[in-house]
């Protein structure tokens, strides 16, 4: 049975990658899906990746070896929405995406429960994110003393209340840039790309956090570029991420992500080696109170490794 389900997987996954790739009339490919999805294997509440798991919890069926994927659009969250209300699944629904078992929660207080609890600390990880270091940093780093580690030097260094109003000005500014540039854009053009706008916003505010003002021009024009990759590749679909096949990178995203993530490791690991020679004296005129001062000033205990700074400011 299992040897069954495999091939039928491997055989429906190249036929969509055929269809897609080559000149096939449509007719035809609905038809072979629409006969696909007839039979009993994808037929299961949340789709295939959930068969013979939390019958009780219901799920939409979902296309043959697909399962949601079409709904994971531009309006997802609409579309996941009314896929809930459909099936008075507002607390608990399961669905699948490709392999990947998914479950969400459509009601504010299931959401704060698994929100606030600890079965949940543990956030799973694109194979995209892996790549771009993202397990190391705070956002994505598994439940346990590292994590516990950044969370502590962040409330302290970061978010404190102190380093928040120290930050004020800055983030005034950068508001003022974004609303000249809003005024601008709607005089010349008559519409406003707010997207773009958010984020250079975003960028100088989160780069003038990090590294501070001592940073050059050169050094953040090449950052520029890189965080708006990651961006992207970050937004982009992966194959990988769904099916457990590792040949699977028809868009390029993991060779893309590994270039990038070297990238990142020579220039960041620069800027912290410039910064390195600098920190002491800056700490004690108290010239610089950026977020790498911060990490290079650290106690010898509470010190983070090369490699995982560069993965915390990245």
């Amino acid at each position: 049975m299992k040897l069954l389900i495999l091939g039928i997987n491997l055989s429906l996954f190249l036929s969509c990658y055929i269809l897609t790739t080559h000149q096939i009339p449509w007719l035809f490919a609905l038809f072979f899906l629409l006969l696909l999805s007839l039979s009993p294997f994808w037929l299961v509440p949340g789709g295939f990746a959930w068969r013979n798991s939390f019958p009780d919890v219901p799920g939409p069926v979902g296309w043959p070896l697909l399962g949601a994927l079409p709904l994971m659009n531009a309006v997802a969250h609409r579309n996941l929405a009314a896929a809930a209300a459909s099936l008075s699944a507002t607390r608990l629904m399961k669905f699948s995406l490709g392999a990947t078992r998914v479950i969400i929660s459509s009601h504010p207080d299931t959401a704060k429960e698994i929100l606030g609890g600890s079965a949940f600390s543990d956030r799973p990880i694109k194979d995209s994110a892996r790549s771009l270091m993202f397990e190391r940093a705070i956002g994505f780093a598994p439940s346990g003393a590292y994590w516990r580690h950044l969370r502590r030097i962040a409330a302290n260094h970061m978010f404190s209340p102190k380093r928040i109003l120290n930050l004020e000005p800055l983030r005034q500014q950068v508001v003022n840039h974004m609303v000249v540039q809003t005024q601008r854009a709607m005089e010349t053009k008559g519409f406003v790309e707010l997207r773009m706008i958010l984020q250079k916003g975003s960028l100088t505010n989160i780069l003038e956090t990090v590294f501070g003002s001592f940073l050059s021009s050169a050094m953040a024009d090449e950052l520029g570029p890189m965080v708006k990759e990651g961006y992207e590749l970050i937004a982009m679909f992966n194959w990988e991420d769904h099916f457990p096949l590792r040949f699977l990178d028809f868009n390029g995203v993991k060779r893309r992500c590994h270039k990038l993530s070297s990238k990142v490791k020579t220039v960041v690991g620069r800027i912290v080696e410039e910064r390195r020679k600098e920190a002491l004296d800056q700490s004690i005129n108290g010239g610089n109170h950026d977020f790498l001062t911060a990490l290079l000033t650290l106690s010898k205990e509470d010190q983070l490794s090369d490699s995982d700074m560069i993965a915390v400011l990245w």
